[in-house]
């Protein structure tokens, strides 16, 4: 269905406890797009409109004086309820951000200004199947609960892939594309530029030694100094960059 016909009844929950920020979200939503608006303060209060109101949309403020929207999520994914999107929002620059990130979706840092909240719900309209989603979901769930052992969601034309952060040996360039070189040899090719990426990563443990290369530091085996290349699980090769050097030899120096 596309965005012209859905936005004329597409039901929004918005919870937040701020009244001023409440009343901007809602008055951009209504004026823009049209939505019929549910706005609560609490969880408490959220979890009664979810079965009452049937939000196709939940746009949820992160903290709340009730509790945390991700746990509150979580639980209504667990009772069977993840046919609606989501998009968050925080005041804390630092809070979460890198789950969001990692499971690539949608929340906005306070204060929110109006081109970014309807640019996120376009998106958001736009989006992947219920099933993709799912995933997305369960993937910011998962890297919520542990500390260890992080996923990312990679997206291809055809599919969303939830990778451990482990199996990634390498990223390499291709143009505007990353293509991922994973540890069970198989390869995931991703409509994004590998700078979005290492911002990303790069606070996992991955280095970026070359313009084109990415690599994941645990999956190191050797450093060739003369012939500046480093070895990588499964006996791949990746050229070191004279002035990428030195953050590899940095990463030596720590042992």
């Amino acid at each position: 269905m596309d965005l012209e016909s859905k936005k004329d009844y597409l039901r929004v929950l918005i919870v937040e406890d701020n009244y001023a920020s409440l009343a901007m979200l809602s008055e951009i939503l209504k004026t823009n797009f049209g939505f019929e608006i549910c706005a609560v303060s609490t969880l408490k209060e959220a979890s009664d409109k979810v079965v009452s109101f049937l939000p196709e949309l939940l746009i949820l403020d992160i903290n709340l004086p009730d509790g945390n929207s991700i746990d509150f999520l979580e639980n209504l994914y667990q009772q069977g309820y993840p046919e609606f999107k989501v998009i968050f929002t925080t005041a804390y620059a630092n809070y979460a951000v890198d789950a969001f990130k990692l499971s690539a979706l949608d929340f906005l840092l306070k204060p929110i200004a109006p081109q970014n909240l309807i640019k996120s719900v376009e998106k958001v309209l736009k989006n992947i199947s219920a099933e993709n989603y799912r995933k997305q979901l369960e993937t910011l769930f998962l890297n919520e609960r542990q500390k260890q052992d992080k996923k990312i969601v990679l997206k291809t034309q055809d599919d969303i892939h939830i990778v451990s952060l482990k199996d990634i040996i390498q990223a390499q360039s291709d143009n505007n594309y990353t293509l991922f070189h994973l540890a069970n040899t198989k390869n995931v090719l991703v409509s994004k530029s590998l700078k979005n990426f290492e911002n990303e990563l790069s606070k996992y443990g991955f280095l970026r030694v070359h313009q084109s290369h990415l690599i994941n530091s645990a999956h190191i085996a050797s450093y060739n100094r003369k012939k500046q290349f480093v070895v990588l699980s499964e006996g791949v090769e990746v050229p070191v960059s004279q002035n990428k050097k030195h953050l590899l030899l940095n990463f030596f120096n720590e042992f």
